[in-house]
């Protein structure tokens, strides 16, 4: 069964680190896109009518897409301020319990979003502007991520009771992490 679970884990972390790519090439892409527009509008005058709009869906893409991969690498920001005084155990034990209701709350978003998707290929919605993409392409970012992201948060809770378990805790944050900030306000 643990092999199973190796696969599975080797497939969600293999597809996170496909989309967290193709995320961040889609800042670049997005970057060099709004680049483009403000020197043709500026240089020759012209009018661009699809660079804004395209542009808005490459930086949807990279949230939404990249948002597991920041959950894979525990990029994401978090608020500390209390947690840091905690053992090691009771902190590890209150990120797995804060990971699972994330976690469901992905899924709810997620849930709900591949729906909304459905209904746009269905209708063939498209864009008012004068570009008009299919909405559907814009809308399908959204579950995608998000159904990724709860597959990494499932990821990510398993090796953390994986390591609870193990007695694999990561050591007390407070003298290590907080001396850089004190040493940080002093200069």
């Amino acid at each position: 069964m643990k092999k199973v679970y190796r696969i599975l884990f080797w497939i969600i972390d293999g597809l996170t680190l496909l989309t967290g790519w193709l995320a961040a090439l889609s800042l670049v892409a997005a970057a060099l896109i709004i680049t483009e527009a403000v020197i043709v509008r500026k240089l020759f005058g012209v009018s661009t009518i699809w660079q804004i709009e395209a542009s808005v869906y490459l930086l949807m893409f990279s949230v939404f897409a990249g948002a597991p991969f920041v959950q894979k690498n525990e990029f994401h920001l978090n608020v500390d301020l209390l947690i840091i005084h905690f053992s090691p155990k009771t902190r590890e034990i209150i990120l797995i319990v804060v990971s699972i209701a994330t976690c469901l709350l992905v899924l709810l978003l997620a849930w709900y979003a591949w729906p909304m998707w459905w209904e746009s290929v269905k209708t063939n919605e498209h864009s008012e502007s004068l570009w008009g993409p299919p909405l559907w392409i814009p809308y399908f970012f959204l579950p995608l991520g998000m159904s990724l992201l709860f597959l990494q948060y499932i990821v990510y809770i398993f090796r953390k009771i994986d390591a609870l378990k193990k007695g694999e805790m990561e050591a007390a944050v407070l003298p290590d992490n907080l001396a850089d900030v004190e040493d940080m306000k002093n200069e």
